[in-house]
């Protein structure tokens, strides 16, 4: 079952559309699911509504897998420069902000944005339908997995699995080094992966460096280097599986 709504943020004052999955039997079933949070929501169910025309398809990798779970798609703000606000835990650089083309320093919203998710977001969801409360997760791609990141090194009782696909790392490397080591995710999931013909070759590189700096912080750790990967939806379509099975199971 498909819901799709409008929510307040009111961390951030403006609203923003959700798509919500939930197993059609969920009423009836006398289950309680994991929940997973999706960023860039507007990507992760329909092709029609994707950013190329190409979903991440996670409708067809569930049924696959046979997976029982409620994904929760948060659209990304389409305003000029605001997905990369709310997206930035803290506020870039000038020589950052202007690879951008803004002429204003970009990010720094991203503190709200995550405020949004665990204290208002989930308990939204908790509400309404049966959800397992300790089992959530999130998953994002470039800027969305930083949020990602941010959100399960900020919250590790709240965000226990994460999956970040062509983290854009070199905007907050050193910033994100300096998260981990006061964190604490012994407990928790991780996937991580990156393409080998990503849109910067920055890419690479602040991977492996963050890479190395998460190892040996968790058991449930996975790091993957797709050697012909792209920054693109279709690409991060294919990884959609993995770690759906690491989180989740399935067939």
């Amino acid at each position: 079952m498909i819901i799709k709504e409008k929510i307040e943020m009111k961390s951030l004052k403006r609203e923003r559309d959700i798509i919500i999955y939930v197993p059609d039997d969920y009423l009836t079933s006398k289950k309680r699911y994991p929940v997973l949070f999706i960023n860039d929501g507007q990507n992760a169910f329909f092709d029609e509504e994707a950013y190329i025309g190409k979903s991440w398809g996670f409708l067809e990798s569930i049924k696959k897998l046979q997976i029982d779970v409620i994904l929760v798609a948060i659209y990304c703000n389409f305003e000029p420069l605001k997905r990369e606000d709310e997206y930035g835990p803290w506020i870039m650089s000038q020589e950052l902000s202007q690879e951008f083309q803004s002429n204003r320093l970009v990010g720094g919203e991203g503190k709200a944005y995550v405020h949004f998710l665990t204290t208002e977001l989930k308990p939204y969801i908790d509400q309404r339908f049966p959800t397992k409360i300790d089992d959530y997760g999130i998953v994002g791609s470039s800027m969305g997995a930083l949020i990602s990141f941010y959100a399960f090194l900020r919250y590790p009782t709240i965000i226990k699995k994460c999956a970040i696909l062509s983290s854009a790392f070199w905007i907050y490397e050193q910033e994100f080094v300096n998260l981990l080591k006061v964190t604490a995710i012994s407990h928790n999931m991780l996937y991580m992966d990156v393409g080998g013909q990503e849109d910067d070759e920055r890419y690479v590189s602040s991977n492996e460096h963050i890479k190395k700096c998460v190892e040996g912080k968790l058991k449930d750790f996975q790091y993957r280097y797709f050697p012909e990967g792209k920054h693109s939806e279709y690409h991060w379509s294919q990884r959609v599986p993995i770690f759906l099975r690491m989180f989740y199971g399935g067939k």
